[in-house]
């Protein structure tokens, strides 16, 4: 009976000596609690990013093959500038400048794994659509 209490008193003398008291890990556990806590928060953006990309892929765009002489879709347009746009279906994914002056936006889901497909917005120097187009998802292994 001695014995077991000397080597039980052993044991915890070692495990204390050796570094792994939670008072010596305090930090480390504060930042896990801490990035547990943030997870809410992100499952709420990738859901709300989700949301608006089913509102988008649901949405009448107008017909953007065809181009007035200046270049911007013809027929009613619920979307007429970027900031109505953004209202509406959120911020992109991704914004890209690109080489013409015009710009880029990728929405898709938030998760690329979870993607099936994915709709370029393409606007002018003076934030107008200029096209549209959806595409599906190059799968990945």
């Amino acid at each position: 009976m001695k014995l077991r209490k000397n080597i039980l008193y052993l044991a915890l003398t070692c495990l204390c000596l050796s570094g792994c008291t939670i008072l010596e890990n305090l930090d480390e556990i504060s930042i896990l609690q801490d990035y547990s806590g943030e997870k809410e928060g992100q499952h709420r953006l990738v859901k709300s990013i989700n949301d608006h990309y089913d509102a988008l892929s649901k949405a009448k765009m107008p017909n953007c093959s065809d181009f007035d002489k200046l270049g911007h879709c013809e027929g009613p347009n619920n979307y007429p500038d970027e900031a109505s746009f953004v209202h509406s279906f959120g911020d992109p994914i991704l914004k890209k400048d690109l080489s013409n002056g015009t710009q880029r936006w990728l929405y898709r889901y938030a998760v690329y794994r979870f993607a099936k497909d994915k709709v370029y917005v393409y606007f002018d120097r003076d934030g107008k659509i200029i096209k549209w187009k959806k595409l599906p998802c190059p799968k990945f292994l």
